[in-house]
């Protein structure tokens, strides 16, 4: 039973990798206005999240040896040393990049993840993983705090269902700082069988959560799903969905489509305008 978990594992960190942020508080007040002025650091936030959640993903599956179900497309650069220890039930993996390791997206990260997991399931079927960074530094921001996912699953069928919750801080060099805090939930499922690969299934995940950061200088993004999101293992991209995104006071939705596997959403901006975007 234990290799069947360990096997359905790699799908758990899909939700976390564009949601997260985070940061310090700041000893002068600072009052939000309408104006967002730090969008382009929040974009920052999330994919340096996502760049991490997926390097966790894929270390999980190889020290694990399980199959690679996952839908993540970034792998784990060669230049992080990874190195794991078994004690008591609970393994430990630590995957150190060192100084200017390069990840596949051409950014450049530093410090360490520390990530364990116990190896047996509690009477619920369940399994606790959790992580932390250790001086991590994603391009020019300092990243810390920890995560953890928590998930159970059907062993006749193989659907699993998880939440993850986590507590990051991001800091810059110049000052400003952001804190955040999510909760995500997805259920993976089996679905129709690859035509062209008739033993290996498609799996879908339908995820629902969401998470709230916080600059220190008083911009604040809260990110909810309001439809749930579609990932398919056959798709690169999010096939349907609807994702709001509230910055300070104006929302901004943006929707997936129908199911069609491409790389186009429609944004909808808080007056109501619509823009066709690329993924």
């Amino acid at each position: 039973m234990k290799n069947r978990i360990f096997a359905f594992a790699g799908l758990l960190f899909i939700t976390s990798s564009f949601l997260l942020s985070c940061s310090d508080d700041d000893n002068d007040t600072q009052i939000p206005t309408t104006a967002v002025t730090t969008s382009k650091q929040f974009k920052d936030i999330k994919s340096a999240n996502k760049e991490i959640g997926s390097i966790v993903e894929n270390v999980f599956n190889t020290e694990n040896k399980t199959s690679n179900k996952s839908f993540s497309k970034v792998k784990t650069p060669q230049c992080a040393t990874i190195t794991s220890e078994t004690t008591d039930q609970t393994k430990t993996i630590t995957i150190d990049f060192g100084d200017n390791c390069e990840l596949p997206n051409g950014e450049v990260i530093s410090g360490s993840i520390r990530m364990s997991f116990s190896l047996q399931l509690d009477t619920e079927s369940k399994i606790e993983i959790s992580y932390s960074l250790e001086k991590i530094v994603y391009k020019d921001i300092t990243v810390s705090g920890t995560a953890t996912t928590i998930y159970s699953f059907q062993s006749d069928t193989g659907n699993t269902k998880f939440s993850t919750n986590s507590d990051f801080t991001f800091a810059w060099g110049d000052g400003l700082s952001a804190t955040s805090k999510t909760n995500f939930v997805t259920e993976t499922f089996a679905g129709n069988t690859n035509p062209d690969i008739p033993t290996s299934p498609i799996f879908y995940s339908l995820t629902t959560g969401n998470s709230l950061t916080e600059f220190s200088n008083g911009d604040r993004f809260a990110v909810e799903i309001t439809t749930p999101l579609r990932d398919e293992s056959s798709c690169q991209y999010t096939v349907s969905g609807v994702m709001a995104t509230t910055e300070n006071s104006a929302v901004i939705t943006l929707n997936y489509g129908d199911g069609e596997c491409d790389n186009i959403a429609t944004q909808t901006d808080a007056d109501g305008n619509e823009t066709t975007i690329e993924l």
